[in-house]
């Protein structure tokens, strides 16, 4: 794991603000990761989640968009780009909506939590075995109610759960920014 993690590092060069997403001594449920168009957050983000798939314990990541439609042409490219450069394409089966390293078993599912018949959360509350789920463009996420009924389903037991919150700077008026930033007192700029 040690040589994997070095000659990742050598192929991959990372801002330190996503060492945390790396760093299994870190036991936070909630990660925010924010900025701009170019900072870096949704390579940082997919590389980590490629990379918590290697682990020999067990990782299910349920990634999410509020609208994702086809996630074979959008974001599971993206994915496979961080498989390549990690040099472990032998280790994984890509498929139209599920990645899974095939080496340990774990997986990152695709999913859109708006459909064109509706909002899908109690789709994805049932989806057994997530341990890591990415909020992708959470900006968007306008209902909290929502947010909460997902995020209440990610506890697996013996296993460390995440909720990752990727999103662009939001308004002071955006659900996220009174939870997230007002109520742990960080100051908008």
């Amino acid at each position: 794991a040690d040589q994997r993690k070095r000659a990742m590092s050598e192929i991959i060069k990372l801002h330190y603000k996503y060492e945390p997403l790396f760093d299994p001594s870190v036991k936070c449920r909630y990660f925010i990761v924010t900025g701009g168009r170019g900072s870096g957050k949704s390579f940082g983000v997919s590389t980590a989640a490629c990379n918590w798939t290697t682990s020999k314990k067990p990782n299910k990541t349920l990634f999410t968009r509020y609208t994702l439609t086809a996630a074979h042409i959008s974001i599971i490219p993206e994915f496979s780009q961080k498989i390549e450069l990690m040099g472990m394409e032998h280790c994984f089966d890509v498929q139209l909506k599920d990645i899974y390293n095939t080496q340990t078993g774990n997986s990152i599912l695709f999913r859109g939590i708006k459909t064109s018949s509706g909002n899908q959360t109690a789709n994805l509350k049932s989806i057994q075995g997530v341990t890591t789920w990415i909020l992708d463009e959470a900006e968007e996420l306008e209902s909290e109610d929502t947010f909460d009924r997902i995020d209440l389903s990610i506890r697996e037991k013996n296993a460390q759960n995440r909720v990752i919150i990727v999103l662009n700077p939001c308004h002071k008026t955006h659900w996220l920014y009174r939870r997230f930033f007002e109520e742990a007192g960080i100051a908008h700029n």
